[in-house]
């Protein structure tokens, strides 16, 4: 072969070999992963956690995160219809991932939980919140304290906006409404 027949060539060729041999050692070294399985674990969908009342208390507390409580009934459509459309969302996962502990509680339940102290059922938790209609929200600090409630379905654009306001604690500073009118694009 001709290509080998002078001496530059040959090393040329032998330090291409070298680099090939190292670059493959080093990934295998450093256990890096092709840019398509990147892009494909970027884009699996975030998967929610959604714990019992008594676990996201504790949880919130230890972790200084915002907590959510979605009281709900199985009958309720609204509740089926905010699961499918709304807690699907990527949008809302991420944010729930990041700022929030979120807890479902079945308002017709006689699953019990604790509440200052006392065993008291999921029916009677609602009621301590003065649940009317399903679904209602509540956002909570990390320390407990109420925040406010959000009754009904809300589609996910303006979920997010909600999200955000109570997550980036502007629910502090200034109305609801005020904070909709300084971010609108």
């Amino acid at each position: 072969m001709k290509i080998f027949s002078n001496k530059r060539n040959k090393i040329i060729v032998s330090l291409i070999f070298l680099i090939i041999i190292f670059l493959v050692g080093a990934k295998l070294y450093f256990n890096l992963k092709p840019l398509e399985e990147e892009v494909a674990e970027e884009s699996k969908p975030l998967v929610l956690n959604w714990l019992s009342y008594d676990e996201g208390l504790i949880k919130a507390e230890k972790e200084g995160k915002y907590i959510l409580i979605d009281f709900y009934t199985d009958s309720c459509g609204w509740c089926g219809k905010l699961d499918k459309e709304v807690y699907s969302n990527e949008g809302v996962k991420k944010i729930f991932l990041d700022k929030f502990v979120i807890i479902k509680v079945d308002a017709s339940s006689e699953n019990k939980v604790e509440e200052d102290g006392k065993e008291i059922t999921e029916k009677k938790l609602a009621t301590l919140y003065q649940i009317t209609g399903y679904p209602t929200i509540w956002f909570l600090e990390s320390n407990h304290n109420r925040i406010a409630p959000l009754p009904g379905y809300v589609p996910a654009e303006k979920f997010i906006t909600v999200l955000n306001y109570i997550s980036e604690g502007w629910y502090k500073k200034i109305p609801f409404k005020e904070y909709v009118e300084k971010n609108k694009s």
